[in-house]
């Protein structure tokens, strides 16, 4: 009874409310970084905060680069001195009114600050900031000039953030809520991505279910195919979420546009109000409300947990990914020791080299030669064969489809990572000779 009194005395987005705000927002025009505009963005995004019942609500101003901008937080105390940050950004591209991105963002934000205010307990600090100079990119100057500078005034207290959750583009009625673990450059390892942790991904995607709201990854249709994607190829978005991660903080991007579903209007002057849909604001905001729950309460994890992938609503940690690598590679090891000699050094050479690839990049390389390894020992079939580069093709036509349409740069493996990669899948293909004349001389007979 009183599990069933909570739910009902629980509290939810309004998705009217939350498309209120971004209209707000967008009926300014484009209001890009280190304009007055993006200022009265700013000073609109503080009252409302402070409408939603947050007592401590700051207006920051901040300068990087010699353009001046303003950041909002709002800080909603828990017992625990412990801090969940929920971001958006109110700057919008120039030329751009901004409703989708980001001011369907803004508008979740808010209701989500109001939200979490309505809530009977928390266990540890909230903080609700929206960001200016998101579209730092518009001015050459840089990226996230916001949310760094808001790192910046942090300082020592930024060992208290447990984990961000960064609301983006939100609240087109044909896209679909999903959290975005894209990899960004790193600047602690030289040539190393950094993602979001894997304990994040699980603690929201299992928030957002328990809520009733359940969220994908990176995309509703190709979500198998978009994690070793986004971590093969330098992918061209990016959200707040890429300051925090930068800087060693667990961090991930929420957004309903995805990689078969984006929104037509990006960055364009269409982007108005009218294109965004109540029912799918709400959607978005009440996935990231069960995340948020389940962020306050679940144990810290480490901002370095980068080995994991996410399949049917679950995430799989390094323990199982190193599994399964293991066990793929015990088919090839049986055919080099049937074969013996010449054939046997190449099955080694081959696990060898995929056990590097696996350390380096350990979904990719999952991805591209689980099946080789399970398949191809089997036989020279020519369904064997299909079956076995199936998902390189798929992983080589996804990067080529995402670089036509200018949302792909450049991959992360290095050269010498790919001339490891051609020459283990080039040895995956070695069999003993011995055995494809026994099977010869079967077929013979018949």
């Amino acid at each position: 009874m009183s599990l069933l009194l909570g739910l009902l005395l629980a509290s939810s987005i309004d998705g009217e409310a939350a498309l209120g705000h971004a209209s707000a927002l967008a009926a300014l025009g484009p209001h890009p970084w280190g304009s007055s505009r993006s200022e009265a963005a700013a000073q609109y995004v503080g009252a409302e905060l402070r409408n939603a019942g947050l007592t401590e609500v700051e207006v920051e101003g901040f300068e990087r680069h010699g353009i001046r901008g303003t950041n909002v937080s709002a800080t909603l105390r828990g017992p625990s001195n412990e801090i969940v940050v929920v971001g958006a950004h109110h700057d919008t591209a120039p030329g751009a009114p901004g409703a989708y991105d980001g001011g369907g963002g803004v508008g979740i934000l808010i209701e989500l600050a109001r939200a979490m205010a309505e809530e009977p307990t928390r266990t540890r600090t909230f903080a609700f900031v929206s960001f200016d100079g998101e579209e730092a990119w518009s001015t050459g100057r840089g990226l996230t000039a916001g949310s760094r500078a808001w790192i910046e005034r942090l300082g020592p207290d930024a060992r208290r953030v447990v984990g961000v959750i960064v609301v983006e583009m939100s609240g087109w009625k044909g896209g679909t809520p999903v959290i975005h673990p894209i990899a960004y450059t790193d600047p602690r390892r030289a040539n190393q991505p950094v993602v979001a942790p894997g304990w994040l991904a699980r603690a929201v995607l299992d928030g957002a279910r328990d809520a009733g709201a359940p969220l994908g990854v990176g995309d509703p249709w190709l979500s198998w195919l978009y994690q070793p994607a986004v971590r093969t190829f330098r992918a061209g978005l990016y959200g707040d979420d890429l300051s925090f991660l930068q800087a060693g903080l667990p961090a991930l991007f929420v957004s309903d546009s995805s990689f078969t579903a984006f929104y037509p209007h990006y960055h364009q002057p269409s982007d108005t109000a009218d294109k965004l849909d109540a029912m799918a604001l709400e959607r978005t905001g009440n996935a990231v409300l069960g995340a948020l729950r389940a962020l306050d309460v679940v144990p810290r994890g480490p901002a370095g947990d980068e080995r994991w992938f996410a399949a049917l609503g679950h995430v799989v940690g390094p323990t199982v990914l190193a599994a399964l690598a293991a066990v793929s590679a015990l088919p090839g090891l049986r055919t080099g020791l049937a074969g013996g000699g010449p054939v046997l050094m190449a099955r080694l050479l081959q696990v060898t080299l995929f056990a590097l690839l696996f350390w380096r990049h350990p979904i990719p390389a999952l991805w591209v030669f689980l099946l080789p390894n399970l398949v191809l020992p089997l036989g020279r079939a020519r369904w064997a064969t299909a079956l076995a580069v199936t998902p390189l093709l798929g992983l080589l036509t996804i990067g080529t489809v995402a670089w036509v349409r200018g949302l792909a740069s450049g991959v992360w493996l290095a050269p010498w990572e790919i001339a490891v990669a051609i020459l283990a899948l080039a040895l995956a293909f070695v069999r003993p000779a011995r055995l494809k004349r026994k099977k010869k001389g079967k077929r013979s007979r018949r």
